[in-house]
């Protein structure tokens, strides 16, 4: 939140905090080589770039419906939460259908620029226990609704390890998708096939000095592909080049 100049609007109510553990997705999502790209552009390459990011985040919301976003500068985290109407399986298929449409909208637009793109978004997705945090406070403005916990540290490490177009999921969404294929990877369905990739040696070693990792995390994530749009549109796996 930025504060200057903002009137805050006193309340009567004391300070506390509450918080609720909860089952959560998280997709955390960065665009490569951002800060490098902001030193070669203008001002108002960079600012059309980031209100462009600004609108896709409100769109997947429309389209996908996540519960809680928070803007990163470059990045962003998108948090799915289970409710009376959607099942942890439920959120985890908006997340990777979000996760393709980003992949997907990017590429289209970096062709319609005017002006050089960055070479696409990395993301990570995870799956976990996190607590939602309600804070109450005397200034108004600052009682927003957070999430803290490992999903959503997972899913901001291993992002790391994925080069534009990449997508990378963690030990826990690993299982859950090889579970039920069918539901989640779609191998007999042109246009919306999946496939899970083992990371190559070189990437199990940047993993390893990773920290905040749990051990599984370090070892059984994978890479995600969008067999069809990999092949027919971005055209590059995601893995980062020196795998």
């Amino acid at each position: 939140m930025y504060t200057k100049n903002v009137d805050f609007t006193l309340t009567s109510g004391t300070s506390e905090l509450s918080g609720l553990r909860t089952d959560v997705v998280a997709l955390f999502s960065d665009i490569r080589g951002f800060s490098n790209w902001c030193e070669t552009q203008s001002l108002d390459n960079v600012a059309d770039l980031m209100t462009i990011q600004f609108e896709r985040v409100i769109q997947i919301c429309n389209d996908h419906h996540h519960s809680f976003h928070k803007f990163l500068g470059d990045g962003f985290v998108l948090l799915w939460e289970p409710d009376e109407d959607l099942t942890l399986d439920h959120c985890l298929a908006h997340a990777l259908d979000a996760a393709f449409h980003l992949h997907k909208k990017y590429w289209y637009l970096s062709k319609d620029l005017a002006y050089p793109a960055p070479s696409g978004y990395g993301v990570g997705i995870a799956v976990g226990q996190a607590i939602r945090i309600q804070p109450e406070t005397f200034l108004r403005e600052m009682n927003e609704v957070d999430f803290v916990g490992y999903p959503l540290n997972c899913a901001a490490r291993i992002q790391t390890l994925a080069s534009g177009y990449g997508t990378v999921v963690c030990s826990a969404t690993a299982r859950m998708l090889e579970r039920s294929p069918d539901q989640f990877l779609h191998p007999s369905v042109p246009g919306f096939r999946r496939s899970l990739i083992s990371p190559p040696n070189a990437i199990l070693e940047r993993a390893a000095q990773l920290k905040g990792l749990r051990s599984a995390d370090r070892t059984d994530f994978r890479y995600l592909s969008y067999i069809d749009g990999q092949a027919q549109l971005w055209g590059v796996t995601g893995i980062p080049d020196e795998a």
